[in-house]
C-alpha cells in the first residue's frame, strides 16, 4: 500500500459520521475469531456473563441459532451496545474463539410466534 493510499483510507474512516462505525459494527466480527482478536476490533465488551443453555424458548436474532446448542452448555456472553442495538456474542465451553453472534438492531421488537 502506498502512502497515499493510506492517507485515503483514514481519512474515510475518521471522516464518517459516529453512526455509521455503529450501525456496522456487528459485521466486524467473525465466528471463529479468538476473544483477543474482538477486543482489538471492538475494545472490551460493556458486559461479560456465564450462563448455562436452557431450554427455554428465546426471541430475537438467538433464534437462528439457539436450538444448535445443547441444553446445560456453559456460554461465556460478551454484550456490546451502543445508539445502533445490541450485539450479543456467544463463546461456548470457555472457548476462545467465538461460536455464536447476534445482532439486535435498536427499537426492533421481537414476539413470540
Amino acid at each position: 500500500m502506498t502512502a497515499g493510499t493510506v492517507a485515503c483510507v483514514l481519512i474515510l474512516v475518521f471522516a464518517l459520521p459516529a453512526g455509521a462505525a455503529d450501525r456496522d459494527r456487528s459485521q466486524l466480527v467473525r465466528v471463529g475469531q479468538t476473544k483477543s482478536q474482538i477486543t482489538t476490533i471492538l475494545g472490551d465488551p460493556d458486559r461479560k456473563e456465564t450462563i448455562k443453555k436452557s431450554g427455554r424458548p428465546i426471541w430475537g436474532p438467538e433464534e437462528a441459532f439457539w436450538d444448535k446448542i445443547p441444553d446445560g452448555t456453559g456460554l461465556e456472553v460478551w454484550t456490546y451496545t451502543d445508539d445502533a442495538g445490541q450485539l450479543n456474542l456467544y463463546f461456548t465451553h470457555a472457548h476462545d474463539r467465538l461460536d455464536y453472534k447476534a445482532f439486535a438492531p435498536k427499537g426492533r421488537v421481537y414476539e413470540a410466534e
